[in-house]
């Protein structure tokens, strides 16, 4: 992993500095003040990874800088059955069109439901090839994860895939410059009910309602990747109440490049 490389080295070289205080090799002062900038160098770096918005490696759209009510709901981890095709009901019913950021060795054990999903109307997008932290992988199989991935997406929906989301949005300068390489754009979110905890679907849709806003990016989940245990039918049901409730408000419902277009 390459952040936690960092971390050690900083550790290392933050107890390195305590030491040479403490010998008085260096001012006890200076050393103090060099190990905690290590120390803080160090989380800085881990907090720019891990927060979903942040652009620090490069650029990330976690919404879109509009005046306009217009939200994208997003479902990651799926295709996941009979999660999946519930939700394409209920996005039916309601005559809404959602980017769905899928795991492509999903998509190839169920390619029938990849393609109902494109029937639809919906946006496809790669969640990886795996889902696994990209942090903990080596650049070769961060590579391999998204070309292979976008690979597999692209034969079977027979469209450009233009997004990626990484598992858990995590990301540094390799995933990054691999995102890039593979002519993709990293794509996270601004809103998170944590829906993947089954909190109850009121609680969902309450939790997407408080804090929608426009230009917002929604991350709901479809699928249980990689467990494939957790149900997802509070997010189904959360999802109708979202849109019923946002079109109260007069939010309008659009794919990611839908939303880009909403600047």
């Amino acid at each position: 992993m390459r952040i936690l490389y960092i971390i050690v080295a900083s550790g290392l070289l933050a107890t390195l500095f305590l030491w040479l205080g403490y010998f008085e090799t260096i001012k006890r002062k200076a050393a103090g003040t060099l190990a905690l900038l290590s120390m803080l160098i160090a989380s800085v770096i881990m907090l720019f990874a891990v927060l979903p918005d942040n652009s620090f490696f490069g650029p990330v759209l976690a919404k879109v800088d509009t005046d306009k009510k217009v939200v994208a709901l997003t479902f990651d981890d799926g295709p996941y059955s009979p999660y999946t095709e519930n939700l394409l009901q209920v996005l039916a019913k309601e005559q809404v069109k959602a980017t769905f950021f899928i795991v492509a060795e999903n998509a190839l054990k169920q390619e029938k439901l990849v393609k109902e999903i494109q029937a639809g109307g919906h946006e496809i997008a790669l969640h990886s090839f795996v889902h696994k932290d990209q942090l903990k992988l080596s650049p070769e199989a961060v590579k391999e994860n998204l070309t292979k991935g976008k690979a597999a997406l692209e034969k079977i929906s027979g469209v450009q895939i233009k997004y990626f989301r990484p598992p858990h949005g995590f990301k540094d300068w390799v995933v990054m410059q691999e995102i890039n390489a593979a002519g993709l754009e990293a794509v996270n979110w601004s809103v998170i009910p944590k829906d993947w905890t089954n909190p109850g679907a009121e609680v969902i849709a309450q939790r997407v309602i408080e804090k929608a806003h426009p230009g917002a990016i929604v991350l709901l989940h479809d699928g249980d990747s990689p467990k494939y245990k957790m149900p997802r039918a509070q997010t189904v049901d959360a999802t109708g109440v979202i849109i019923r409730e946002l079109r109260k408000q007069d939010y309008e419902f659009k794919t990611i490049s839908e939303l880009k277009m909403c600047k």
